[in-house]
């Protein structure tokens, strides 16, 4: 039975838009709002060591939670695995609004992460089950829309409880944002059954992920020239081991294509992670930056990031309605829009003014948002027969992997320019500007790729199972 053959969409599409847009709310606000408080966390239980490892071990934590949601959806059902998924998130925010130090916020942040990772390979994998390929670049431009009024009310929560001292009260106060979703994703999203083979958890391969990216975030803290070698030798044994066990295995985590990169999928998995890896230093720093070199209150920080995120949003519904014969000039153009943006912000950051920053940072959401929705769509259309699912999860797998990455390399350059040791202004605009400029250059390579990237074919409507 094709989608839109089926009972359940008699009223149209309206009430899978709902169930896919309100399951992606509660870590969307999330982000946002612990974003905003963490200097504040840092101000008043230290830690400064550890600010970068807060994002790491959401990232870390969150590409295991993505890469094994196709493993939880034939399992336990996409209902109960959308569940089960919210209430880690609840726990990790339960543990960053009670954490007495900043170790205790890691971890936090890392049970964060792994509920919120499930939460959006879930809703991904939803939006090739529920919807016809048609409407597919709609439904992930809506799915940005989201994050964009995230934007609106997280920073600024999260700023003014930050202000008044209160940043605990912050997470405890996401903790009905994120379960509400929830309750409703469960009332309207209809039951399923489960598939009938077996299925095991990889915990060998995904242990693999999570040693290669902690060994790329621990080499910012390595005291030797031997040490650091060693960190880096470690994540690429252990990528390459992963994707060698994940050849052989029957439930695979990637699909076969993703690293072929004169296909559709390699290609479209590379972009995505240039340009995902490449934005993560504003989500992790440019709160604390603009803090530090401006003196700009929190509230005000937080929707720097939040700019971002905003004019993604916009972009995005603006570009899914790109006709067919513009989509190359789209996959092209927000790459090299991208990586304006971030010059920009390297330029600006340490000298202004704030509303050059602000500017840059817009510039830089724009980018990603006209193309973003043109490549998550390249994945799922061009996904081989049987790995329709993996495919559908690895769009935010490789996001969150590529964060991961990008976030330690931030604090890697953090820790070479001093910013780790004392928060002055003259070291965080040097931070910044060495930060943001190195970041500009995944976006152009990104760019490159695309001028070769042919979208695949219509393909029938996929099959409700």
């Amino acid at each position: 039975m094709t989608a839109s053959a089926s009972p359940r969409h008699a009223h149209g599409y309206a009430l899978p838009t709902i169930v896919v847009l309100v399951g992606i709310f509660g870590p969307a606000v999330n982000a946002f709002i612990t974003a905003t408080v963490l200097p504040s966390v840092v101000k008043e239980i230290g830690g400064l060591s550890l600010y970068a490892w807060a994002a790491t071990a959401y990232a870390v934590a969150s590409i295991v939670g993505s890469a094994g949601s196709s493993v939880l959806m034939r399992k336990l059902g996409t209902r109960v695995a959308l569940i089960v998924a919210t209430l880690i998130l609840v726990a990790g925010t339960a543990a960053c609004g009670s954490a007495p130090t900043m170790g205790v916020v890691v971890a936090g942040r890392a049970i964060q992460g792994l509920g919120g990772g499930l939460v959006f390979g879930v809703v991904h994998a939803m939006v090739r089950e529920l919807f016809p390929e048609p409407m597919w670049p709609g439904r992930l431009a809506l799915i940005s829309s989201v994050w964009g009024i995230a934007a609106i009310g997280g920073p600024f929560a999260g700023g003014v409880l930050a202000q008044m001292g209160l940043w605990r009260v912050a997470f405890w106060g996401m903790v009905p944002i994120i379960i509400a979703p929830a309750v409703v994703s469960w009332w309207l999203l209809p039951r399923r059954a489960r598939r009938r083979q077996p299925t095991r958890v990889p915990f060998g391969r995904l242990s693999l992920i999570c040693a290669a990216v902690l060994c790329v975030a621990s080499i910012a803290n390595a005291r030797t020239a031997a040490l650091r070698a060693a960190l880096v030798l470690g994540a690429l044994l252990a990528i390459t081991l992963t994707m060698r066990l994940d050849r052989r295995a029957t439930n695979r985590l990637f699909p076969s294509d993703m690293l072929a990169f004169g296909r559709p999928t390699g290609k479209s998995f590379a972009m995505i992670f240039l340009i995902a890896g490449s934005g993560s230093p504003t989500s992790v720093f440019i709160p604390l930056l603009a803090q530090v070199t401006h003196h700009v209150a929190p509230a005000t920080a937080g929707y720097f990031y939040a700019l971002q995120s905003l004019a993604w949003s916009v972009a995005s519904l603006f570009s899914a309605r790109v006709p067919p014969e513009r989509i190359r000039a789209a996959l092209v153009a927000g790459p090299l829009i991208m990586a304006a943006g971030l010059a920009g912000v390297a330029l600006t950051i340490g000298p202004g003014p704030v509303a050059a920053i602000a500017a840059a940072l817009t510039v830089v959401g724009a980018g990603i948002g006209v193309c973003w929705a043109h490549v998550a769509k390249i994945v799922l259309a061009s996904a081989r027969e049987g790995e329709e699912e993996v495919s559908a999860a690895m769009i935010p797998s490789a996001q969150l992997f590529a964060v991961a990455f990008g976030s330690a390399g931030a604090g890697i350059v953090a820790s070479a320019t001093g910013l780790t040791n004392a928060a002055t202004p003259e070291i965080a605009a040097l931070t910044g500007g060495v930060l943001f400029g190195i970041a500009a250059l995944g976006p152009l390579v990104a760019a490159a790729m695309a001028l070769t990237l042919q979208p695949p074919p219509p393909r029938p409507n996929p099959t409700l199972r």
